[in-house]
C-alpha cells in the first residue's frame, strides 16, 4: 500500500502538468477587430478597435471625424454586422461616404481600406478603393438610407461580394449577390431564387474563387412563406465556373470559412427556424454534411477564424448585451473578450488582425 501510494504520489503532479501544458494559449500577435457605433439623427460615427487576444490590451486603430464621410453602417432596427471586415494581416475594409443623401444619385459610397498603424498613437487613414452605388431600398428618416451593405472580401482583395436589391437608382429584378473585381467592375450576378429570400452573411475560401452564402427567407410570425424554408441553407459558388449549389440546409445567420480550407462553420438556429438558440456546425465541402458541432452562447451575430484557423470569434447577443468570444477550435471553451451593454452603442465584430508591434500595445481607459 505504501509503494501504491508512493506510486500515486509520483503520477498525479505530472499528469496535472500534462494537462496544463495542453491548455491552449492565445498568440501574444494576434488582435481581434471589432466597431463601435453610436447612431444619431444626423448619421453613425464610428470607432475601430484592435484588442490584443492575450492580454487584452486595446489600440484605436480608426475613428469618423465629427464632419464629413465617415463609416455608413445600417441604421434603425437594422443590424449592423458586415459593414467591415478585417483582413490578416494589416488591412480593414469598409464603406466610406456622406452620412446623409436625398437621392440615390446623391450617392458617391466608397469601398475603403484602412491599414493598421505602423505605432501606437497613429491613426488609420481611408484609402478609397472603388465606388459601391446605393444598395438597398428606399430612404430611411431623416434623409439616411440603409445603404451599406454586409459584403465580403477575398484574400488579398482580390474580388468583393455582396448583396444588393438596386444598383443605385436601377432597381434589380431580384435580390442578388454581387461579386466584384478588385477595381470594383461587377465579375458575375448571383439572383436568388425568390423576392422574399436575403442573404444573411458571406465568406470566402483561402484561394479566392469559391464564395461560401447563407440563404433565408424573410418574413415573421405572420408573413412567412413557409414554402421557402427548403431553400434556406449554406451555398456554395465557384466563381470561375459560374456554378452555385446548395451545399447544406440549415438556418444559419453567420459564416466563417474554415477551420480546414475543406470545411465551412456556420452558427446555425439550434433546432427549426424559429429557434434562439445556436450552434456551431463544421461543414464538409466534399461530404456536404455537417462533421463537428459545438455550443454557442447567445445569438450569433457573426464570426471569424483567425489566421490558420485555430481560434474562432464569435459576436452574439447575450444577457442583454452585445459580447465577442473566442473559442479554441479543439477544446470548445469560450473566453469572454469584448462585452457592451445597448446604451454603450452599437458592437461590430470585423475579424482579426497580426500584430505586428504586440509589445507596444496600450491599454485605452476608455475602450471597452
Amino acid at each position: 500500500m505504501r509503494y501504491l501510494a508512493l506510486v500515486l504520489a509520483l503520477l498525479v503532479p505530472a499528469c496535472a502538468g500534462t494537462a496544463a501544458s495542453e491548455t491552449p494559449v492565445l498568440p501574444a500577435d494576434l488582435a481581434v477587430v471589432y466597431a463601435i457605433t453610436e447612431v444619431h439623427t444626423t448619421g453613425p460615427n464610428t470607432a475601430i478597435y484592435a484588442r490584443n487576444a492575450a492580454s487584452g490590451a486595446v489600440t484605436l486603430i480608426y475613428r469618423d471625424p465629427a464632419e464629413g464621410d465617415r463609416i455608413l453602417l445600417r441604421t434603425g432596427t437594422a443590424d449592423l454586422v458586415g459593414a467591415g471586415r478585417a483582413l490578416p494581416p494589416e488591412d480593414i475594409c469598409v464603406i466610406i461616404g456622406r452620412p446623409v443623401v436625398e437621392t440615390p444619385a446623391a450617392c458617391a459610397d466608397a469601398m475603403s481600406r484602412l491599414r493598421l498603424p505602423a505605432s501606437p498613437g497613429q491613426q488609420a487613414q481611408p484609402e478609397a478603393l472603388f465606388v459601391v452605388p446605393l444598395c438597398f431600398s428606399v430612404a430611411s428618416p431623416y434623409g439616411r438610407w440603409n445603404r451599406a451593405p454586409i459584403f465580403a472580401v477575398a484574400p488579398g482583395e482580390r474580388r468583393f461580394a455582396y448583396p444588393a436589391v438596386r444598383i443605385g437608382e436601377a432597381e434589380l429584378p431580384r435580390p442578388a449577390i454581387r461579386i466584384v473585381s478588385a477595381d470594383g467592375v461587377e465579375e458575375w450576378r448571383i439572383p436568388l431564387d425568390a423576392d422574399n429570400l436575403y442573404v444573411a452573411d458571406l465568406a470566402w475560401s483561402p484561394d479566392g474563387d469559391s464564395l461560401a452564402y447563407l440563404v433565408m427567407p424573410l418574413g415573421d410570425e405572420h408573413t412567412l412563406d413557409e414554402s421557402l424554408l427548403p431553400r434556406a441553407g449554406l451555398y456554395l459558388a465557384n466563381v470561375p465556373q459560374r456554378t452555385t449549389r446548395l451545399l447544406y440546409h440549415c438556418y444559419a445567420d453567420a459564416v466563417a470559412w474554415g477551420p480546414e480550407d475543406d470545411e465551412i462553420t456556420v452558427a446555425a438556429r439550434a433546432r427549426e427556424f424559429w429557434d434562439s438558440r445556436y450552434i456551431g456546425e463544421v461543414i464538409s465541402i466534399s461530404a456536404a454534411e455537417s462533421v463537428r458541432q459545438f455550443s454557442l452562447r447567445g445569438s450569433v451575430v457573426t464570426m471569424a477564424y483567425s489566421p490558420g484557423g485555430q481560434w474562432l470569434a464569435v459576436q452574439a447577443s447575450y444577457e442583454g448585451g452585445q459580447q465577442v468570444w473566442v473559442y479554441h477550435r479543439e477544446q470548445g471553451w469560450g473566453q469572454r473578450l469584448v462585452s457592451l451593454m445597448p446604451d454603450g452603442g452599437r458592437l461590430a465584430l470585423l475579424g482579426w488582425a497580426r500584430l505586428t508591434r504586440p509589445e507596444t500595445s496600450r491599454a485605452q481607459e476608455s475602450a471597452p
